[in-house]
Parts: structure tokens; sequence; C-alpha cells
């Protein structure tokens, strides 16, 4: 029986945790009998992308993301409908995508995983044709996420700094929601497109949302006042955001969202500007991944 063949892109910047030994565990405990690898260390903004790009062509089996949920997005989208699958090892600061899939928060656990070599289908969805694995998301989230990609600080008393300085600053806006199944017009603070079920950081958004359901969770959060904050962390604590107060969350295929302006977007906890309406579409069991099946 041939090997299979493993290309690791590592983000040697992302997240708060040093991976200069990262390169010696994989050779400590890939199962070589089973795998051949060599390892890639993305340079510039964009290199994780076209290194993933070339190993699709390259007909490598399994490309992993050693990194956070953006280095994940980077690495995972060109393995959308391909059959090359997407093996993580968590390295990023809130590993939103890994918390859902249960994965080890520590490099050798996550390899072992890997040497396992479970492979299964999950959904992916895109938003104005950008696809995303995890959580996307318009409002206030966007705004916290775009202020955090801007600060050379990561871990998550900089993602909590953002949260609370941008809770006072931002206003609610008035979305009208368009589904196949009805038609939502609210005033929200933010609406995330829960595709998993967690922001990152242990923060979870939508705990019913799953990765092979066709569809994706949009959670419309209204703004609480000071005094309803500990009632709502109460609720996503506990992981039932689903029955908190001011949260509606509707699963749907597909959906429009009309916004008042056009204005940033959160994608896998990326920021990036789009034009005023939202497109999301799922595109199910779409990309092979390396986990424990859910």
């Amino acid at each position: 029986m041939s090997k299979q063949t493993i290309r690791f892109i590592i983000n040697p910047i992302s997240g708060t945790r040093k991976k200069r030994n990262l390169p010696e565990i994989i050779d400590k405990v890939l199962d070589k009998e089973k795998y051949d690898y060599e390892i890639k260390l993305s340079e510039y903004p964009g290199h994780a992308k076209l290194l993933a790009q070339e190993a699709v062509e390259q007909h490598i089996d399994i490309v992993v993301a050693a990194g956070g949920d953006g280095s994940i997005n980077e690495v995972g989208v060109p393995l959308i409908d391909t059959s090359t699958a997407l093996g993580i090892i968590p390295c990023g600061s809130g590993n939103g995508l890994s918390h859902h899939l249960d994965l080890p928060m520590t490099a050798p656990e996550a390899v072992k995983i890997i040497n396992i070599g479970k492979r299964y289908k999950i959904d992916t969805v895109t938003v104005n044709g950008i696809p995303f694995i995890s959580i996307a998301g318009t409002g206030f989230d966007a705004k916290v996420a775009n202020d955090y990609a801007n600060d050379p600080r990561r871990g998550f008393d900089t993602y909590l700094k953002y949260i609370v300085k941008d809770y006072f600053e931002y206003k609610e806006e008035k979305y009208r929601i368009v589904m196949p199944e009805r038609t939502v017009i609210a005033k929200a603070m933010f609406i995330s497109f829960a595709n998993s079920n967690e922001q990152g950081f242990n923060i979870p958004i939508s705990p019913n949302a799953s990765l092979q359901d066709g569809k994706v969770d949009l959670c419309i959060v209204r703004k609480p006042n000071v005094a309803e904050l500990p009632i709502m962390g109460g609720f996503m604590l506990n992981r039932k955001m689903d029955k908190a107060p001011k949260v509606d969350i509707f699963q749907t295929s597909k959906a429009t969202i009309i916004r008042e302006k056009a204005n940033v977007i959160n994608i896998d906890g990326e920021s990036v500007m789009t034009e005023k309406d939202l497109e999301i579409e799922v595109k199910p069991l779409s990309l092979n991944i390396i986990a424990y099946e859910k």
C-alpha cells in the first residue's frame, strides 16, 4: 500500500504560541510508515492560499494548516470541491473551528489525530462568493474582528479589550433578511453566520450549529443594556445562546441580508470589506477534513 502525501503549512506569526519546534514535533509524532510529508512556511498574506492551491495541483492527499481560524480559511478554501483533505494543528488565538471539532489544543496530540486519518466531509458557506468554513458575520463582531486584526498584540486580553470598547460605541443597525422560509426585519447589534458553533476563545454563538446539515445558522443578536450583560453572559457560558433574550437563530440554506450601508464583514476572524447587500449560500459537504467525526 503506497503512502499518502501531506503538506504542512505553518503560519509562523499567527496566534500567540511559538512554533519554532513544530517541525520537530511533526517529525517525531507523525506516522512515517503511513505518510510522506513536507513542511512549508507561509511568508506573507495570501501565501498559504497559494501553497494550498499548489498542493491540490500536485495531487497531495492532505494539507495541514498550522495556525488559527484565518490560517485555516486561507489553507482550506482552495481545497473546497477537491479530493485533498484539510488537517488542522490549532495554533491560533481563538481556534473556534478547532474547538467545535474537539481537536486537541497541543501539537503532538493534533498530529496523532492526523495519524488516525479519519476523513469526512463538511459544509462550507459563501458570502458574496467569498468562502468561509467556520463563522462569518456583520455588525459588531465584524467591527471587533477588524479592530483586533489591526492590533499587533494577540490573545484573549486584546480581543476582550475591543469587545468592551466597541460595545459602548456601537449602535444597532437595521437589517432585512430574506430566506426561502421567511423574511425577517430586525434591528441588531450583529448577525453571525454560523457554520460551526463557536466564535473562538470558547465563546459559543450557536450551540446547535452543525458542519454537516446543509444549513447555516443566522444568529441575530440585539444589543443588551449594561444590566442585561450578565444574563447574556450566563446563557453564552452555558451554551444556550439559542434561548437567550434578544437572540433569534434561524437555520437556512441561503439568505440575502440587506444592510443600511456597505461595511466590513467578519470571515473566519478576518475582516473583509464588502458591498451593502450580502448573499449567503451553503455548499453542502464540499470540504474533506481530517478530524473526529461529529
